[in-house]
């Protein structure tokens, strides 16, 4: 009888062996102990709330209210790629080998690459929206101040939430680099283990938190997505947009950000019984997600680059209806959670401070979804991607174009 292999199950395992520890991000995975999650795309979290201390009357204490509520979050990301390997390309014991080291090489360079960018970009978001942002130009950051600056940082983020929290320090590599050039860093790196899963790495840490070297082209506050079928877009993966500012370094208690990714081989369909053609088809998903909690905002910090955040192209057309319209685009789609906002004025484009809330009582107006607005022609305008506190994350600034008669 022909031998029977669930090569489905093989490569599962291949997943299981890498996926949780290879990312730069495996820090951020299944950080609430009570989660629940039954396999759909909501993820239910607890919410555990109780008062404070009264004072005792005789030998009682005073009665109080414990609360545990469920804090709904999803998984905003399904994605997948088939792949094929025809029936004679290799025998079938080359077949399972071959097949497991294209997995590898799919992991290490296009899957975990992706969760990455996207887990560092929500995060990042996550502290935007919590008004936690430190604005510092990149150019601005050299060996003799980086430490200063880390460390004051650091120091921001213990000063809400204590001492004895863990803190995780996402940080671009070329300033990891710059980190270790500093004069007084000797006294403060070391190395500690981390676990995850069945696994022990060794990771380096500044004043016993960790340190976490991450590529600059993953520390964007903002990316797209290629849909991997339209024209343009083949090629699949994450694609840079001019949306968000770029990343120093983000700053993390554990439990301030949390992340679930569940990758899987869900098919092999041998080519015996595959109706579409002489091959191995492989069919390969994830679903997965990554956000912040309402609660633990004050773990969170994030350190932008002010010099990347006015990369946002406004273009402006005249409108066809009343005077003074104008349809205003921008590039790219604001992401969950945040907006974009307006102001034109005469002469100079309103400005922009990352670290500053844009108000409406300040002159800032929600830009329709169609874009058109009613303002004055060849006046400038700035347009700004904010969070729903009005925090910037990205702006640009426009000529306007309007209906003038």
């Amino acid at each position: 009888m022909a031998n029977s292999i669930n090569y489905a199950a093989v490569f599962n395992r291949i997943l299981d062996e890498k996926f949780y520890i290879l990312p730069r991000t495996m820090w951020m995975e299944n950080t609430n102990p009570g989660l629940v999650w039954e396999g759909g795309k909501e993820i239910k979290v607890p919410k555990l709330a109780m008062d404070g201390l009264g004072t005792m009357n005789g030998y009682k204490a005073p009665n109080g209210d414990l609360t545990l509520d469920w804090e709904t979050k999803q998984l905003q990301y399904y994605r997948g790629r088939n792949f094929a390997i025809g029936r004679y390309d290799v025998d079938e014991t080359n077949f399972a080998l071959t097949v497991g080291n294209a997995l590898k090489v799919f992991l290490n360079s296009q899957v975990i690459p992706e969760v990455d960018c996207l887990r560092i970009a929500a995060a990042a978001q996550g502290a935007v929206a919590h008004g936690k942002v430190v604005a510092q130009a990149t150019s601005g950051i050299s060996a003799a101040n980086i430490l200063d600056l880390l460390m004051a940082d650091i120091t921001a983020v213990q000063d809400k939430i204590g001492e004895t929290e863990q803190l995780y320090i996402q940080i671009s590599t070329n300033l990891k680099g710059l980190l270790e050039r500093s004069s007084q860093i000797a006294k403060y790196l070391n190395v500690r283990d981390f676990s995850v899963r069945s696994a022990t790495l060794k990771i380096e840490a500044l004043n016993d938190q960790y340190l976490i070297g991450t590529p600059s082209g993953y520390m964007h506050s903002v990316f797209g997505l290629n849909d991997g079928s339209s024209s343009g877009q083949t090629v699949g993966g994450v694609t840079f947009t001019d949306l968000g500012a770029n990343i120093n370094w983000i700053i993390a208690a554990r439990p301030a950000v949390d992340a679930i990714a569940r990758p899987q081989i869900s098919k092999v369909i041998d080519p015996d019984v595959n109706q579409e053609g002489e091959f191995w088809k492989i069919m390969f998903s994830i679903y997965h997600g990554c956000w912040t909690y309402d609660n633990k905002g004050d773990g969170l910090l994030v350190n932008l680059d002010t010099a990347s955040a006015d990369d946002l192209t406004v273009a402006s057309e005249a409108g066809t209806a009343a005077v003074g319209d104008s349809v205003i685009t921008v590039s790219g789609v604001a992401p969950a959670g945040f907006k974009y906002v307006w102001k034109a004025a005469s002469g100079t484009a309103p400005s922009v401070t990352i670290g500053t809330a844009l108000k409406a009582s300040d002159g800032w107006a929600d830009l329709p979804a169609d874009g058109l607005i009613s303002t004055t022609n060849a006046y400038k305008i700035t347009v700004a991607l904010v969070a729903a506190n009005g925090q910037p994350i990205a702006y640009g600034t426009g000529t306007v174009a309007a209906k003038t008669a």
